[in-house]
């Protein structure tokens, strides 16, 4: 009993020892409504970032700013997932998969490849595939919250066509850096003057030979920030108006002056520009079977329908054009056996379009999903034609469009996270 005894205090001694060692794991780093970040988390997508900035031989910036740059981008995350969560938006596996597998197609791997080559790269494939479900969410909260505001009307294409600028937007496609000194909502006269400030010397130092990238890593306010500011290539008819106005005359190189919006002050260099004279448009003639859930139609439903459609159609059992008239919840299609007749870039939401690119001649495409429902498709003809009248008042609209999409965004980015709960904890001490 003695030895037992002996043993229980030495034990419950340890415990108390290993008890007063212990250290908190976990804490919380922000909290964003009714949910939280952990500083897990934040270390998790600060180390995938660096790594990054590794692969690509770009110097990291300070680690604080860092966190703090990718703490604000998991909030705008955070709010946005859970106006989706409340609204209902969610991206099933068999979507998530099908988003996957193109983006291991335009990686030259099959989906087992790319998910093997991430795991080699130190990547959580269950991570990554979250994070990929959750920019679907996102995506698909801002197309029905902002998208479907967006109107353009004939006579506003007509007018953008007529115009000198429409004209000579439509010369040259822009690849841009940014950089944004944001501006609060009800900022005071001394907090606009203060940004004004800090944008013009943030000017000065990148025309005397400051690195853009590592500038906006460092100094912007810009979603991008993080990328160093690249926005990537556009058609200049594509970009917001306030910068294709500014960008048309600026020469490789060049960097603008700060440029006012209701976001802040933007800053804005030409990386490279291309174009003029006429292009070929590459055009597709394409039909689809569509199945729509609906208020007696569940998602899983329709996506057991699409499946059971696609799977007859593949075996000879039905042909396309009978499964797209017996079937096919697209009205305008399935009278005339689900042809969409020829299809230019841009006619089509992205999801589609991009199966349609995806598909060889003849084939029977996967079945995937977009806003409107489930579909698969066959493209039977591909030919390539000059830019059209037609095409041209189509790519002025989508360019208007896109125009507005942006400008609105960003404005409803700031809408919501104005009045969304935040209470930031990066100090440990707070």
């Amino acid at each position: 009993m003695s030895r037992i005894g002996a043993w229980l205090l030495g034990a419950l001694l340890m415990t108390q020892a290993a008890q007063a060692d212990m250290q908190p794991l976990d804490r919380i780093v922000a909290v964003v409504n009714d949910g939280v970040i952990m500083d897990s988390e934040l270390d998790a997508r600060v180390n995938d970032i660096a790594a990054q900035f590794r692969a690509d031989n770009r110097p990291l910036p300070p680690l604080d700013v860092m966190r703090e740059q990718v703490l604000d981008r998991m909030i705008l995350e955070r709010v946005q997932l859970q106006m989706a969560e409340r609204g209902g938006i969610r991206v099933d596996d068999a979507a998530l998969n099908q988003a996957l597998e193109g983006i291991a197609r335009q990686n030259n791997m099959t989906l087992p490849q790319f998910s093997e080559r991430l795991r080699g790269e130190g990547y959580d494939w269950s991570q990554f595939r979250e994070q990929i479900r959750n920019e679907m969410v996102i995506s698909r909260l801002q197309q029905r919250s902002v998208a479907s505001r967006i109107r353009v009307t004939d006579r506003e294409v007509e007018r953008f066509l007529q115009s000198e600028t429409g004209k000579r937007m439509f010369q040259a496609d822009f690849h841009l850096g940014h950089i944004l000194v944001k501006v609060p909502g009800g900022a005071t006269p001394e907090q606009v003057r203060a940004a004004k400030q800090k944008a013009d010397d943030l000017v000065g130092r990148l025309r005397g030979g400051a690195d853009f990238a590592e500038t906006a890593v460092a100094e912007s306010d810009g979603s991008e920030a993080l990328e160093g500011g690249d926005l990537g290539w556009r058609e200049a008819a594509q970009w917001p108006s306030l910068f294709a106005d500014a960008a048309i005359d600026m020469q490789k190189g060049d960097i603008s002056e700060p440029l006012r919006s209701g976001a802040g002050f933007h800053i804005l260099k030409m990386i490279d520009r291309r174009g003029g004279g006429e292009r070929l448009v590459t055009q597709y003639k394409v039909r689809h079977v569509l199945v729509r859930p609906d208020t007696l139609t569940t998602e899983e439903q329709a996506r057991q329908e699409i499946d059971r459609l696609h799977d007859q159609v593949a075996s000879g059992e039905l042909t396309f054009a009978q499964a797209a008239e017996q079937s096919s919840d697209d009205p305008g299609s399935a009278r005339a056996g689900g042809e969409l007749g020829w299809v230019a870039p841009g006619e089509m939401v992205p999801e589609f379009e991009q199966m349609m690119q995806e598909t060889p001649k003849g084939q029977l495409s996967p079945t995937f999903q977009t806003q409107f429902g489930w579909h698969f498709l066959q493209v039977e003809d591909v030919r390539e034609t000059d830019m059209s009248d037609r095409y041209r008042d189509l790519q002025a609209r989508q360019a208007l469009q896109k125009r507005r999409f942006d400008e609105e965004l960003q404005t409803w980015l700031q809408e919501q996270r104005a009045e969304a709960y935040v209470d930031i904890r990066l100090n440990p001490d707070s």
